[in-house]
């Protein structure tokens, strides 16, 4: 499993310093949550976002990172974060999300595996086809699912498609993965710095 690093928050209730009025009239009124995931390359560098909207205006954000990754993952990640959000606020919410895989894996297909001991294909698949892909990820999700109950919904929304929501978590994703780049390079520095140090006393 990677280790996801939440690089900022914005308390509920602080709105944002600038926000883009929701464009689309389905989402002007009510607590509207919109997660995403970004890879390049793709295995590579990603990170990961949602943020939440209440009647149009945005009130908490949250995105992270990692420097090997996928794109599912990270869709995966923010899909998690933005339902986690949801358990812990009780809040009712529709979670808004342009991956087909996440949305379709929320909605139908974990139900499925999890009846099927978390495998694909039924009994008789063969082991080959049988394995579920990001299947601990898949269990968190599935478990903050059950804990939100019927307060959370999971919708697709199409992305890059001028949808406020969707464009402001996919630019927060885009500066998860640039500052997971950064703390790295940071690390790199810090850790060649020290061998440096070590050399010179040496």
């Amino acid at each position: 499993m990677n280790s996801y690093r939440k690089i900022f928050k914005r308390p509920a209730g602080r709105p944002a310093k600038k926000h883009q009025p929701l464009d689309v009239a389905l989402f002007s009124k009510g607590t509207h949550v919109f997660c995403d995931g970004a890879c390049e390359p793709n295995p590579g560098a990603g990170g990961w976002a949602f943020a939440v909207y209440q009647d149009g205006v945005e009130t908490t954000c949250a995105a992270g990172g990692d420097l090997e990754t996928t794109n599912n993952i990270m869709e995966l990640t923010g899909m998690l974060r933005a339902v986690e959000w949801a358990a812990a606020n009780r809040a009712t919410v529709t979670i808004w999300c342009d991956s087909m895989y996440v949305v379709n894996g929320c909605n139908d297909w974990r139900k499925k595996w999890k009846a099927n001991g978390w495998r694909r294909g039924g009994p008789n698949a063969k082991p080959e086809n049988s394995k579920v892909m990001n299947l601990e990820l898949w269990k968190e999700i599935d478990a903050a699912l059950e804990s939100a109950g019927a307060l959370v919904t999971i919708a697709w929304v199409k992305g890059h498609n001028g949808t406020a929501g969707n464009e402001r978590a996919d630019e927060l994703s885009l500066i998860g993965r640039q500052q997971a780049i950064e703390a790295s390079a940071d690390s790199r520095g810090e850790d060649l710095d020290a061998q440096f140090r070590g050399i010179m006393a040496g």
